[in-house]
């Protein structure tokens, strides 16, 4: 820890006005509540200084060219208070939606699971009916036979539970290692058990136990006591009302099965689509890492200087093609932008003002990035001039700037760019200064996700504030090879500054689509554990229903029924089954994948493709499952038959 008074002297470069200039927002201020004071009232307490700072700052001589609209805008702001157990994280907020979503999966699989336990429970209770109505006759209490019945439903649920946590404490940081992107050995995260999900995979065993041994329980003693006993048809729990819950179960795992596939293929396309949508640049022999002078005392006339000689060294490792430097690393949700005035636009709403992307550059950035410039030039040695408008240390610009092709299209739209101007700020009368001298390509941002956004770049030499940067390399072999020699280089200008996050492009594509490949292989594994335990369910079912019926098959076949008629009587009641899941799960998948919509790419909650796939996905092995016990019906003996108790 050091005193915060110190930032101009640890950080060399930091404007003058760091520490006292309310506007440079750097800071994080914590606060401890008094008792009794909730994180709302203080909230409440503190909007009414913001808003009169807000007031306060538009009567400053600096807003009075700004628009009504922009000082409006500016009086909305309002101050947030997060618990300091949290704090302010962007991996909690993008991680947020996927994990909801993958926990609402794991709840579907718990549920087909249970609906399997409760029909092993059912199945179980029919082959003890006899058993259970002796009991009964006896003088056994219902209630008591119940409770026996939930003791092995919940010891089931508890081998579960403790089976779940072993594979948790197992799975933990293996799931990290998978998912986590390769360089975020800083990144904390630890999905260990900790206290709170012992006492929630407590509460779930326990009333998954209760509720779905209870059903079976119930059903299994409260039988025809004198016609059991007396081995009446239909008076056995096996008869109708048993047989239509089985059934029902079969059909839930079903629905919730193609609920689950369904979910899958929309994920596992989604990330395909962004896998070959691309950044709009060759990402194959292009490597990057970060370096930063500042913090080893360089200041910005210093690094004007040091930043072309270390291009210059880079540039001479065999090969290398072309190096490029940038102060904002690309597809990593990093983003600088600016409101802009353009030169010959007037917007016509008051916030359709140009508000685009911004990078620092060097010469041959783009040529090494692989993006075309389609009209004008790129950034030379010799564009570093500046402009100052005013005693503030950050009111300056470069005198030029390269604008994207969407840029251009929407703020020069039948004009030619080059050679107009464009100026930071959106305020009537704002200095436009920068020269357009390029327009290049459009390319991805932030993140593959994302739409091209309006960009522009201004040179990092013209800059008064210069820091840490990005540099590229794109190169003809394979960058691995060159890592050590980067590494080689830098060490030789100077030992002391270290090079962090060197890394490949493709790396770094694959790094950014870390939260898209955790839910699309996560819902695939669960997707298809779903879909085996469905299949399991439906295979029981039809096993013990044809054990059932296996009088009734045998006199069909004495009767001359030839084995078709008996397949197709089994397949009847499979068809019938799989098919009101299926519709059940269609329309379960219409209505609730729309609640993933945000986290889809190229396609639509509703796409017929995978809609289609998955339920003849489901549909072929559900029926293949059935047919098993169907060919086993259809292959017994007629007199063993006849003969089956």
């Amino acid at each position: 820890f050091i005193p915060i008074m110190m930032q101009p002297q640890i950080i060399v470069g930091t404007p003058e006005d760091m520490l006292k200039e309310r506007r440079n927002r750097w800071v994080n201020a914590f606060g401890r509540l008094k008792p009794g004071v909730s994180q709302k009232q203080a909230k409440a307490a503190l909007q009414p200084i913001m808003h009169s700072m807000l007031e306060s700052e538009v009567l400053l001589p600096a807003f009075s060219r700004a628009s009504k609209y922009v000082r409006d805008e500016f009086l909305k702001c309002w101050i947030d208070i997060l618990p300091g157990s949290q704090g302010r994280s962007y991996t909690r907020r993008q991680l947020s939606t996927p994990l909801w979503v993958l926990m609402a999966t794991t709840g579907a699989v718990l549920l087909i699971a249970c609906a399997n336990l409760a029909n092993l429970m059912l199945v179980r209770g029919a082959g003890r009916v006899k058993e259970i109505a002796v009991r009964l006759a006896i003088g056994a209490t219902r209630p008591r036979i119940i409770g026996q019945l939930l003791i092995e439903s919940l010891s089931l649920s508890a081998l579960g539970g403790l089976a779940g946590l072993a594979v948790a404490f197992w799975a933990d940081r293996t799931l990290m290692k998978i998912y986590l992107p390769s360089d975020s050995g800083d990144m904390n995260i630890s999905s260990l058990p900790d206290l709170r999900i012992l006492l929630f995979n407590l509460a779930v065993t326990v009333l998954t136990g209760v509720i779905f041994g209870l059903v079976p329980a119930l059903q299994t003693t409260k039988p025809n006591i004198a016609g059991t006993l007396k081995d009446q048809a239909g008076a056995v729990v096996g008869g109708g009302g048993h047989n239509r819950l089985r059934k029902g179960l079969v059909i839930a795992q079903v629905t919730l099965s193609l609920l689950l596939l369904v979910g899958a293929g929309l994920f596992v396309r989604s990330l395909a689509n962004l896998r070959n949508l691309g950044p709009g640049f060759p990402a194959e022999k292009l490597v990057g890492f970060n370096i930063d002078p500042s913090l080893n005392g360089y200041t910005p006339e210093r690094m004007k200087v040091f930043y072309p000689q270390l291009s210059e060294a880079l540039s001479s490792i065999p090969g290398v093609q072309s190096v490029g430097l940038a102060s904002m690393r690309i597809l990593e949700d990093n983003e600088w932008d600016s409101g802009m005035s353009v030169q010959g636009f007037t917007p016509a709403k008051p916030d359709e003002h140009a508000q685009p992307y911004m990078n620092q550059i060097g010469p041959n950035y783009f040529a090494t990035l692989g993006v075309a410039i389609v009209a004008g030039r790129d950034f030379t040695i010799k564009d570093n001039q500046k402009v100052k408008h005013g005693p503030e240390a950050w009111n300056w610009a470069p005198t030029t700037i390269l604008i994207n092709e969407k840029f251009a299209k929407k703020y020069f739209t039948g004009r030619n760019p080059i050679g107009l101007h464009v100026g930071f700020g959106t305020d009537p009368g704002t200095p436009t200064d920068m020269e357009v001298i390029g327009v290049v390509k459009d390319f991805k941002y932030t993140n593959l996700r994302d739409e091209i956004p309006e960009q522009a770049f201004i040179p990092y030499l013209g800059s008064p504030f210069l820091g840490g940067m990005t540099v590229y390399l794109r190169t003809i072999v394979d960058p691995n090879q060159l890592m050590s020699a980067v590494r080689s280089k830098v060490r030789d200008m100077d030992s002391n500054l270290p090079v962090y996050a060197l890394r490949t492009t493709e790396v770094q594509i694959n790094n950014s689509l870390s939260t898209e490949r955790m839910i699309a292989s996560l819902s695939a594994v669960f997707g298809f554990l779903a879909t085996l335990l469905a299949v399991i369910g439906l295979y029981g079912v039809m096993a013990y229903t044809v054990a059932q019926r296996t009088r009734e098959v045998g006199i069909r076949m004495a009767l001359g029924a030839a084995r078709g008629n008996v397949i197709w009587m089994v397949m009847r009641e499979v068809l019938l089954l799989v098919a009101v899941g299926v519709v059940a799960g269609v329309t379960a998948s219409l209505a609730l994948t729309r609640v993933v919509q945000s986290q889809l790419f190229g396609l639509t909650p509703h796409d017929p493709l995978t809609l289609a796939l998955a339920t003849a996905a489901l549909a072929v092995v559900a029926c293949a499952a059935g047919y098993v016990p169907a060919l086993r019906a259809s292959r017994l003996d007629p007199m063993a038959a006849l003969r089956y108790e």
